[in-house]
């Protein structure tokens, strides 16, 4: 009997200390699964939403939730005058983040170069006269070719593009081409002026 009493509390213990095991110290939602902590992503112990149904831990779901999504900045749209002309480009001009981008194709043909893009190496290059710009969307460097001799225009924001178009801070435009450049805070207007 006593053996019998042994065996039982033997098991007994057996497995309580197993269901501890498989237990999750955090909350779970109504589907049994929750959101990886950063301490857990950051152990590799899981990579984001998961179940717990009894198989392994950190199995992932064939239907996990989606990340939430960073919101988008908010867009301010900004007019352009061109030598005094109103200009319609597509995609137009925006603020975000407190930067003034425009098209830097529309523009820089406005003011007369040539602008094509190598969408491999996502770089844009405008030739106009005795210059040559590059710029990679994504980077904060411009290269300017003049006669041979190369500088660097550092801009506060990277090119990037919006709707299909390569947009630029607009003070990259007075710096790349010296064009004079203007912008009106209180009509959200660009006066672009050429030398």
């Amino acid at each position: 009997m006593r053996k019998l009493v042994l065996v039982i509390a033997m098991l007994t213990v057996c497995l309580t200390i197993a269901s501890i095991a498989e237990a999750h110290p955090g909350r779970l939602d109504s589907n049994g699964g929750h959101n990886c902590s950063e301490k857990s992503k950051a152990k590799g112990l899981c990579s984001g939403y998961h179940y717990h149904h009894g198989d392994q831990a950190n199995d992932q779901s064939s239907n996990p939730q989606p990340p939430k999504a960073t919101p988008a900045p908010a867009l301010t749209k900004v007019g352009v005058y061109l030598n005094n002309t109103k200009q319609n480009y597509t995609p137009g001009a925006y603020m975000k983040n407190g930067t003034t981008l425009v098209p830097m194709k529309a523009i820089f043909e406005s003011l007369g170069a040539t602008v094509s893009y190598e969408s491999a190496t996502k770089k844009v290059t405008a030739i106009k006269d005795n210059k040559k710009i590059i710029i990679g969307v994504g980077n904060k460097v411009a290269y300017v070719d003049t006669n041979g001799a190369t500088s660097t225009i550092t801009l506060n924001h990277p090119a990037e593009i919006y709707q299909g178009t390569t947009m630029v801070p607009l003070r990259f435009v007075s710096q790349a081409l010296g064009a004079n450049v203007t912008f009106d805070e209180a009509a959200f207007i660009v006066y672009i002026e050429t030398k």
